[in-house]
């Protein structure tokens, strides 16, 4: 397991923090940022309060790390693997993917550096190479560029959640230091 990815998830878990039961959260019970109904598909049955640390480890790196192919993304930059582990964290792996294949479509000079890609939110093979292909043409300036497009992206998806759902409101200052001091 690489350094960098342990490194991530433990500061993710860190950020998450320990157990919050919070009525208004739609994530409902939580423990190092872990809901409840997720702790269960696990066959989690004990205490929220008493998650093991590692399961808590396991589950992302098993349900956000992997299906976001951040092993592969992390050879290509460091900085947009964490936006987009966060990312997939906070808003769920498939919004996470297809911001990514939404920006890398239309940064792809109307198709002249690589196809546009289907908009799946399933990240495989055609999006790794687009991002191959657009960091290729790109060089650093693009990758700064996509990095600062994603979190971009980010924050106007918290937005709109506490625009459509005032009830929210109270975590939008919260979500949005996160993005910002990732």
């Amino acid at each position: 397991m690489s350094q960098l990815k342990n490194r991530l998830i433990e500061n993710l878990i860190e950020r998450e923090g320990g157990y919050v039961n919070d009525p208004t959260d739609r994530g409902g019970e939580t423990n190092y940022g872990i809901t409840v109904n997720v702790a269960r598909d696990y066959g989690y049955t004990g205490d929220m309060r008493h998650l093991p640390y590692e399961l808590a480890f396991k589950i992302y790196q098993d349900s956000y790390w992997a299906p976001l192919k951040l092993d592969d993304i992390s050879a290509i930059s460091e900085d947009l693997t964490e936006q987009l582990f966060d990312f997939g964290v906070n808003s769920g792996v498939a919004t996470a993917a297809k911001q990514l294949q939404t920006l890398l479509n239309v940064l792809n000079n109307q198709q002249t550096l690589y196809p546009d890609l289907v908009i799946d939110g399933a990240l495989g093979s055609r999006t790794l190479l687009a991002l191959q292909q657009y960091v290729a043409q790109r060089k650093l300036l693009g990758l700064l560029v996509l990095v600062e497009a994603v979190r971009g992206k980010r924050i106007a998806f918290c937005v709109d959640i506490a625009a459509n759902d005032e009830r929210q409101e109270k975590y939008s200052f919260g979500w949005l230091t996160r993005i910002v001091n990732l």
